[in-house]
């Protein structure tokens, strides 16, 4: 293929229509699967059904070739394309296989690939990977308060309301179900009936398990998201880095030569040469002395 040919290719590939185009058609492929959910939709259009998802697994499959003549082994080298090859690489695999559950499944991940077509998606999720260690520190807190509050509330109320509090377990499940607002006030009013003080044990554990540590976790994943480099400029594709350090290399190279024709002695790098007021580098000696 010659340059003129890469370059066209690389330019159809990265334009921002050619990935809206993409995206549509996971939108519609996640259309086509949600109709197929409804079984008397499926039964009169299930020859239709299976052909449009042919063609929009053909079409999956020929952006990556696409993709990875234009950009080779650097295709690979980002996690989100590796993430979309094996999603459409097991799609083929399985397609003539008898394990329609797992070409099922493949199909529903499908509809994943949208993270990986929306770079606002992939800083979220992003974002929530890097925040799973501090998240697995703030759940080791949570169980702790958990623990701490089932067993004040087995002490207290398990001869009140054994329902809820009779045992350490059962206070577990009855502390869930009130982090969760499911029908916890009438948890509440049972025992409020006989010991009008547990308000503030409700209401501290719900300010503390909920507000509190759902905050963190909030928290967490938000600082996370600030530290991504955005990418409102446009989508990152492979080897823009790798771009950079060539142009910053010869940028450095072309500085050199320059100096050298002047007849100047490199400067250190943390140097930089006087300006004369056209704001080229003013050489000493060299060049500029033996021309006069």
């Amino acid at each position: 293929m010659s340059s003129k040919e890469t370059t066209a290719l690389h330019a159809l590939v990265g334009s921002k229509g050619f990935g809206n185009f993409i995206l549509l058609c996971i939108f519609f492929n996640a259309i086509i699967m949600g109709l197929q959910s409804y079984p008397s939709i499926n039964a009169a259009y299930e020859s239709l059904f299976e052909i449009l998802d042919g063609v929009l697994l053909g079409i999956f499959t020929v952006e990556i070739i696409l993709k990875i003549i234009v950009y080779r082994s650097r295709y690979f080298r980002d996690r989100w394309n590796l993430f979309d090859f094996l999603i459409v690489a097991g799609s083929l695999a399985f397609m003539q296989s008898q394990f329609i559950s797992i070409l099922r499944m493949l199909r529903v991940l499908r509809i994943l690939r949208t993270i990986s077509s929306i770079p606002s998606l992939r800083r979220i999720v992003t974002s929530l990977f890097m925040a799973v260690p501090t998240i697995g520190s703030i759940s080791l807190l949570m169980f702790i308060i958990f623990y701490i509050y089932g067993i004040i509330g087995s002490t207290f109320y398990g001869e009140i309301s054994p329902e809820y509090f009779g045992d350490l377990s059962s206070s577990l499940v009855t502390l869930f179900q009130i982090a969760t607002f499911d029908d916890w006030a009438n948890i509440y009013r049972s025992i409020a009936e006989v010991y009008p003080i547990s308000v503030l044990y409700f209401i501290s554990f719900i300010l503390i398990a909920v507000f509190v540590v759902l905050n963190l976790v909030v928290g967490e994943i938000v600082n996370n998201a600030a530290k991504i480099p955005s990418d409102d400029n446009g989508e990152d594709e492979p080897g823009s880095g790798d771009a950079a350090s060539e142009i910053a290399q010869l940028r450095k190279e072309v500085r050199e030569l320059k100096y050298l024709l002047q007849g100047a002695s490199l400067p250190p790098q943390s140097e930089t040469l006087p300006r004369t007021h056209s704001g080229r580098p003013q050489a000493s000696g060299g060049f500029a002395e033996q021309s006069s």
